[in-house]
């Protein structure tokens, strides 16, 4: 009884985060408040990274977890960041701007899928392609950024850029690190990363609108130079 109790737990942070994908859509398509849509797939993305460490903390990782979990976030880092680019920009392009938006949910389905297939454990210590709330939290964050700074200012080429680039990258084979545990312990890098990590989670509290967007950049664009730099070196030993 206890462990089914237990078992029931991450399932709750996965309902939360469809949730808030389920809000976000409302948020794009009946009240055009766009600010308080992406800052639900924001809200999403924190709760489908607490599932997986809920799960991992009370030992009740399972297959079912995985597959819903994975529903979850096709509704919440697909269907709602495509909804939202529709009704924020697209919308106005007509058929082009449908097609543009479905990017984010055609690429977004297409990772989902690979990554069950591929899942061997639950543990995993790096992601292949960009993680799919990363993705979705690229363009809600570019949204909030803007609004915050520039709302008066709509910069579609930016938008368009940002939404075919996420959506390459999620089917991509680019490596992209995950966050590790938050620890002290350990060498001088690991001490590095942990203040990293602690500076980054304080600055964000502190004012989110305006360092989510250029956190995000930042993490994206780790994983391509990373990319350039080991293709150029393994091109160099060939030669």
């Amino acid at each position: 009884m206890i462990r089914v109790t237990r078992a029931i737990v991450p399932n709750f942070f996965t309902i939360g985060n469809m949730f808030c994908g389920f809000m976000s859509i409302i948020y794009s398509m009946y009240n055009q408040d766009y600010i308080m849509a992406s800052w639900m797939i924001m809200l999403a993305g924190f709760l489908d990274a607490m599932d997986g460490k809920v799960a991992r903390l009370t030992n009740t990782s399972s297959k079912f977890g995985v597959e819903y979990d994975s529903l979850a976030d096709v509704v919440s880092f697909g269907v709602a960041p495509s909804v939202l680019v529709y009704a924020f920009l697209f919308s106005e392009w007509k058929m082009v701007g449908i097609f543009i938006s479905f990017f984010p949910l055609l690429f977004g389905s297409i990772r989902l899928a690979r990554f069950n297939v591929q899942l061997e454990g639950y543990d995993k210590s790096h992601f292949t392609g960009l993680p799919s709330p990363i993705a979705a939290g690229t363009l809600a964050s570019y949204i909030i950024f803007k609004g915050e700074f520039f709302p008066f200012v709509i910069w579609p080429k930016i938008l368009l850029i940002l939404t075919f680039t996420v959506a390459v990258l999620m089917v991509s084979r680019i490596r992209y690190e995950i966050v590790p545990n938050l620890t002290f312990r350990g060498d001088r890098r690991q001490k590095i990363i942990f203040a990293v990590i602690i500076f980054t989670i304080i600055t964000l509290i502190l004012f989110p609108q305006g360092l989510l967007f250029p956190y995000i950049l930042i993490y994206i664009l780790s994983g391509l130079i990373r990319f350039v730099y080991r293709l150029a070196r393994r091109r160099g030993i060939q030669k």
